[in-house]
């Protein structure tokens, strides 16, 4: 569900990677794009043969995931970018995403997925096409920085409220929504020293 105003955001279509969200207008770096929202699912049960046109599931905690409404526009069709302009914050247990940096009208919001890394065993079907200057061609994370990230996680999670959810169910949206991530420029900095990516 996108939380800024629909002048501030369209869906279009890409060269090579489906849909994706650009802006209309100039949005301000911290600005909070939207919650990711959806049916709650379990997510061992979930196959991800499912998402062969695209990745949608979203963790939500270690036993439930969240599926969008692929009906409708949201924030599910950020693309992965290997130097993204969107980054995720965790509120009272909700996934929400927010500009990492101005982005400038025009500009496609991305997002990088943090996926776990690769089976070796298997080739991937999540190939990065960003075309970033450092894309590294995937969007799964190197062993190290995907353990890095998994400990900033559960570190995060001691901050916020965990979500009130029923299986099968919507993850019925918040009350209230912060218009801005405060400090954003420290998680940067955070992310910029584990090498996820830098804008220095």
């Amino acid at each position: 569900m996108f939380l800024i105003p629909e002048d501030f955001w369209e869906v279009r279509k890409t060269a090579e990677k489906g849909l994706g969200v650009f802006a209309k207008k100039e949005i301000l770096a911290g600005t909070v794009i939207g919650d990711y929202l959806g049916k709650v699912i379990k997510t061992a049960e979930y196959d991800l043969e499912r998402d062969a046109k695209g990745l949608f599931l979203m963790y939500l905690n270690d036993s439930a995931s969240i599926y969008p409404d692929l009906s409708k526009p949201g924030i599910h069709l950020l693309n992965h970018s290997c130097k993204p302009n969107c980054w995720i914050y965790m509120y009272c247990g909700h996934t929400l995403f927010f500009a990492l940096r101005r982005i400038e009208a025009g500009e496609e919001l991305t997002i990088a997925y943090l996926l776990a890394p690769e089976d070796k065993t298997k080739p991937t079907k999540h190939v990065c096409k960003c075309g970033s200057k450092n894309c590294t061609g995937s969007m799964h994370l190197p062993q190290t920085k995907y353990e890095k990230w998994q400990k900033f996680q559960e570190k995060e999670k001691g901050k916020t409220k965990i979500a009130r959810y029923v299986l099968g169910r919507n993850l019925p949206r918040l009350r209230t929504y912060p218009k801005r991530i405060p400090n954003n420029l420290s998680l940067l900095s955070c992310f910029c020293f584990w090498g996820f990516f830098c804008f220095c």
